[in-house]
């Protein structure tokens, strides 16, 4: 943590006297920060989507650094918009802080974020600073559809099911993160994943331009838990191969063949999606425009609903514990 002057030593307004003035309009920002709204040029489609991140509950502050921090809370959020089809315009970034909080690490903090929307091409137009009794940050973002959004509920009989990346790089991270495991082969790598993730936005807006998914979600729950929601709106069942799962090498370096993980650890903020067969040659000629590997590891089935696992013998079972899932009493 940084030392240094306190939050409560400048207050709310003398933070954000210090802040507005970084908070540069982009494209499209007629009034930006600083007024009681911002006002931006309007869209066709509109797609806005909201999360919140909590001390204790979604991160411990000693496990990144402020701008890690500030810059994940940008990202996940912009996740959510790229697995719409759609493209991230402008930002809403609100903050509880104790006011023992360092002034420098909430300046870091909104450094990170900033910069992070800066590369997506959005801007922080506004939010705000509240007292709390430990850190949140709670950011809304609003962006554009170049057609129409992609929905959970478009997967059909017979669809693929596709994954971006390397699911369960996250889950292993945070897991060695709670044991004190920084150091040690392939560990750098899985904690990076869960402090610093690279959401698939330009794949998401690519995928979804070409027309090649019938559903689309990003895994930040957990991908059988995530792929469980396609399957409910779409009123489907899948099957996944948990051969065909891909792990990374960090992942089998540190946590071996066990597939759990990969199966069931969220924030990843991968990309999972489902193609019909009729487009899987739109989606070949589209693979080397992509920035990031994509497998196929399962297929849409009738019945029975929801998703089941097939291991390598062959055998079909159901995950007990698909993901994450807030209140969760068992």
């Amino acid at each position: 943590m940084t030392k240094g002057r306190l939050l409560r030593d400048v207050g709310e307004l003398g933070f954000l006297r210090r802040l507005l003035p970084t908070l540069r309009g982009g494209r499209g920002v007629l009034v930006g920060a600083g007024d009681d709204c911002a006002v931006v040029r309007g869209f066709p489609r509109l797609v806005v989507t909201t999360d919140v991140l909590v001390e204790g509950v979604h991160f411990e502050r000693d496990w990144q650094s402020p701008q890690q921090l500030g810059a994940k809370s940008i990202l996940v959020n912009l996740s959510d918009i790229a697995a719409m089809g759609g493209r991230s315009r402008y930002c809403l970034l609100s903050v509880g802080v104790p006011g023992s909080h360092p002034l420098k690490d909430l300046e870091l903090l909104h450094r990170g974020a900033q910069r992070a929307a800066q590369k997506a091409s959005a801007s922080i137009v506004g939010g705000n600073v509240s007292a709390a009794p430990s850190l949140f940050i709670s950011v809304t973002v609003l962006g554009m559809s170049p057609r129409r959004p992609l929905l959970r509920s478009g997967a059909r009989v017979g669809d693929l099911v596709f994954v971006t990346g390397t699911p369960g790089d996250a889950a292993a991270g945070v897991r060695l993160l709670q044991a004190g495991l920084r150091d040690g082969p392939g560990r750098a790598a899985l904690i990076r994943r869960y402090v610093a993730p690279t959401p698939r936005l330009d794949v998401g807006l690519r995928l979804a331009t070409a027309g090649v998914p019938s559903a689309m979600i990003d895994v930040s729950d957990g991908l059988v838990q995530d792929l469980g929601h396609i399957c409910e709106s779409s009123g489907v069942g899948a099957i996944v191969s948990e051969a065909r799962v891909p792990r990374s090498r960090a992942y089998r370096a540190v946590i071996g063949g066990d597939p759990a993980l990969a199966l069931s650890g969220g924030e990843d903020y991968e990309l999972m999606f489902t193609v019909p067969p009729r487009r899987l040659a739109r989606l070949e000629g589209l693979r080397p425009r992509l920035s990031c590997p994509l497998t196929c590891i399962g297929e849409v089935v009738a019945r029975p609903k929801g998703v089941r696992i097939q291991d390598k013998s062959g055998r079909l079972y159901v995950l007990g514990a698909g993901g994450y899932e807030h209140f969760h009493a068992g």
